[in-house]
């Protein structure tokens, strides 16, 4: 049981570590001060003690001012400066700190440097007529961390934002094909084809009758005697007409039957 507590409270030391070790890797600050600073004997260390704590807090690693100061050589305020503050110490930013308290009254001005291009990121500050030196150290460390914060939240890659969800395709829908289109419906035949019809047959019928009235007369004069005229009549001569005569009759009765036939069926 004792090994289980140990081991749980490893793995919550180790949890609450990463994130303050993996901020401390990306961001390293050195402190530098301004030549033209003024502080009462033994407040510049402590200034610097608590600008320490408030990078330390934010998880960042701190440049030790002894190092920091050997690297700038002096007031470092210019970008080559900057640059050379990087190669020497391995820091990723260069805070610049320039303070001033007299008469009970105080000036705090903030410059926080990329150390690696020597570019100006931002700066904060504040002044104040009627104040402390503990006014002095407040102020200084709520700037500090409002600086500080805003430069590295500004840093941080901005996240990937999350995949467009892709909706499913539309399910398919089942298309009955097309109904065969009603084939057309005969036209009724017209009033004017029946009449032509009708008078076609009666036509065929009238032909019908002269042509069976032509027959019987061919068969009534089958078998008389023809004369010849002159000066003196002749009269030996006999009409040989049976088989026109029949044909005559036969087709004349056929053509009245199919033109009585054709009349029925283009009147009703």
């Amino acid at each position: 049981m004792r090994f289980l507590r140990v081991g749980l409270f490893g793995v919550i030391l180790a949890s609450a570590l990463v994130p303050r070790a993996v901020t401390a890797a990306s961001h390293r600050v050195a402190i530098v001060e301004a030549s033209t600073s003024k502080l009462p004997r033994g407040e510049a260390a402590s200034l610097r003690a608590d600008i320490e704590d408030v990078v330390g807090s934010l998880g960042a690693g701190v440049v030790p001012f002894v190092e920091s100061k050997a690297a700038a050589g002096g007031d470092c305020n210019q970008p080559e400066c900057m640059i050379a503050i990087h190669g020497a110490t391995g820091a990723t930013h260069v805070l610049r700190v320039e303070s001033v308290f007299k008469k009970g009254a105080f000036t705090l001005q903030l410059q926080m440097w990329d150390a690696r291009t020597g570019k100006t990121l931002s700066s904060d500050g504040k002044s104040c007529d009627i104040c402390t030196l503990p006014d002095l150290h407040t102020a200084l460390r709520d700037r500090v961390a409002a600086l500080c914060t805003r430069v590295f939240e500004a840093e941080e890659p901005a996240p990937a934002p999350p995949p467009v969800p892709v909706p499913p395709p539309p399910p398919a829908l089942d298309v009955a094909p097309p109904a065969p289109a009603p084939a057309p419906e005969p036209a009724p035949a017209s009033s004017t084809g029946k009449r032509i019809g009708q008078v076609g047959s009666v036509a065929l019928a009238a032909l019908g009758v002269a042509a069976a009235v032509y027959g019987g007369y061919l068969l009534h004069l089958d078998g008389q005697v023809v004369c010849a005229g002159g000066q003196t009549t002749v009269c030996d001569q006999h009409h040989v007409t049976t088989g026109p005569g029949a044909g005559f009759l036969a087709g004349g009765i056929g053509a009245v039957v199919a033109g009585g036939i054709l009349f029925y069926s283009f009147t009703w």
